[in-house]
Formats: C-alpha cells, sequence, structure tokens
C-alpha cells in the first residue's frame, strides 16, 4: 500500500469463499452478477470455467475457489461473479457470495504471513485487513489472471512447409 498516508481509507468488494472473507478493490470491480454457467472453453486450466457475454462483451471467469485452494465454488443461490478490470482486460471471479463494500484504513492492514508469501500466489495477496473484528484478505485482481504461455519459438524451428 506504497504511497498511502497513515490515515487513508480504501473501498474494498468484500466476498467469501468457504469459511473465509476476502477483498477486491472495489475502483477496480466494473459489476457483481448472479453465478451463471459459463461456455467451457478447451484446454483452458481447471480453474478457469469458461467464458461468459456481458452486455457483448466476452469475459472469462475464473473459479477463485479453485484458484486458490483446489477446491470449486459452491454455486448455491448466493454465488456471484464479480467482474473486474485487470492488465488482461475484463475478467469475472466466481465466489460464493458478495456480501458489502467495506472501507478500510490503511492502519488497519497487515502484510500476509510469511507462509503465504512463499507460495506460487504470493503477488496476489496484497495484506490482511482487520475488519469490525474479522480478519480479511485483501487481493490484487492482476495476480490472480494466469500468466499466458505461448509455444515457444524455437520449437517451431526445423519445422518445414510444403507449399
Amino acid at each position: 500500500m506504497e504511497g498511502l498516508s497513515s490515515d487513508a481509507v480504501r473501498q474494498f468488494v468484500l466476498f467469501t469463499l468457504g469459511e473465509e472473507e476476502y477483498g477486491l478493490p472495489v475502483e477496480r470491480v466494473t459489476s457483481i452478477i448472479r453465478y451463471e454457467d459459463p461456455t467451457p472453453v478447451p484446454h483452458a486450466p481447471e480453474y478457469i470455467e469458461g467464458v461468459i457475454n456481458l452486455r457483448g462483451r466476452i469475459v472469462p471467469v475464473i473459479d477463485l475457489r479453485r484458484r486458490l485452494y483446489g477446491v470449486q465454488v459452491d454455486r448455491s443461490h448466493g454465488a456471484r461473479v464479480i467482474v473486474t478490470e485487470t492488465s488482461a482486460g475484463l475478467v469475472g471471479f466466481a465466489v460464493e457470495s458478495a456480501h458489502e463494500v467495506a472501507r478500510i484504513p490503511s492502519q488497519a492492514v497487515m502484510e500476509p504471513p510469511q507462509s503465504v508469501s512463499a507460495s506460487d500466489l504470493a503477488e496476489a495477496f496484497e495484506g490482511v485487513a482487520d475488519h469490525e473484528g474479522r480478519l480479511v484478505i485483501l487481493l490484487i485482481p492482476d495476480n490472480l489472471v494466469p500468466s499466458t504461455s505461448f509455444v515457444a519459438t524455437d520449437e517451431l524451428e526445423g519445422a518445414s512447409v510444403d507449399v
């Protein structure tokens, strides 16, 4: 949370995955919609559920619980898709419920524990906040989106094409 004074307050959309509470920066959230079954995308990682059409835009949907824990989101009636602006474009994060926008003072945000920092998703965790006596894990949307890998060009060398 560089560049923020000690009395700065930020807003986060709070949501649940299992028993845990998480937050995404409200300025990155474009909409929250009811969960709808996405259209599957062949050969996508299993945490990418597919794509949805949101007002004429195709938006990939990531099962956030599966991405973080390897367990599928509970798709009960409260399930939502939080559509977020990322460096990769619009991305929907499937969550079990989205329930409030919270104002969290910067002094309430603590660094993530070292054990989290060692994981392969360490870059996705901004910190942990104490909000009204509850611990909320704050996430960085850009770092939740998997990076795209392409076929290395050297694998194509030596291939011939007859014309």
